[in-house]
Order: C-alpha cells, then sequence, then structure tokens
C-alpha cells in the first residue's frame, strides 16, 4: 500500500459524506427559513468544492508522475508505479459538480428569502 493512501481515502471519505450533508442542510434551511443553517450548507458546498478539486489535481499530478520517462523503457518494473496512491478521478469530478450544484442551490435559497 502505498504510503499515502490513507490521505487520499481521507479526503475520499469527505468528498463521499460532506454532498449529501450539505444537500441535506440546503433543504432543510431552505423549508424552514433559517439563515444559520444556509451558511452551514454554503460551508459544507465550498468544502466539497475545494476538496474534490484537491483530490482531482492530486490525482492528475500522481498519474503525470507515474508515467515513465521517455528514455525509460515503459513499466518494465510494475512495482514503480506502487509509490503513489490510487485516485478514483470521476468521483471527484462528480462530487464538484454536486458541490457546486448545492452552491447555487444555496444561493438561490437565500436570495428567495431576502
Amino acid at each position: 500500500m502505498p504510503e499515502y493512501q490513507w490521505l487520499a481515502n481521507l479526503v475520499l471519505t469527505g468528498v463521499f459524506v460532506l454532498p449529501p450533508v450539505a444537500l441535506g442542510a440546503m433543504l432543510i434551511g431552505r423549508s424552514r427559513g433559517k439563515r444559520k443553517v444556509l451558511r452551514a450548507a454554503r460551508g459544507l458546498a465550498v468544502v466539497t468544492v475545494v476538496l474534490a478539486a484537491a483530490y482531482d489535481i492530486a490525482g492528475a499530478v500522481c498519474l503525470l508522475l507515474a508515467e515513465p520517462r521517455a528514455d525509460h523503457p515503459p513499466w518494465e518494473d510494475p512495482s514503480a508505479v506502487v509509490v503513489y496512491p490510487e485516485f478514483f478521478l470521476p468521483i471527484g469530478l462528480g462530487a464538484f459538480v454536486a458541490g457546486l450544484g448545492v452552491l447555487i442551490g444555496v444561493t438561490r435559497a437565500t436570495h428567495k428569502l431576502g
């Protein structure tokens, strides 16, 4: 297991957990007219967007670093790839879009409350 796989898994867990919590807070704040709950939902949505972007950027950097150089024979040593953590880039992109959706919904709900 790569050295920093735990960190990638921690960010992935946050990316999985935060969008539903932010969506629930947005819906509760919108239905009951509570500005504090909408502010909390906005904060969770911003954290989701930032974590998802950081997850995807870190995954792309690790993919680029794992590529063999031009003078290196291609993948003769399979253990050379294992030094970088595994990333699931579509999950990060989906969480980014979900976070943006919640952020837009919170902004619209706040505007609707006046």
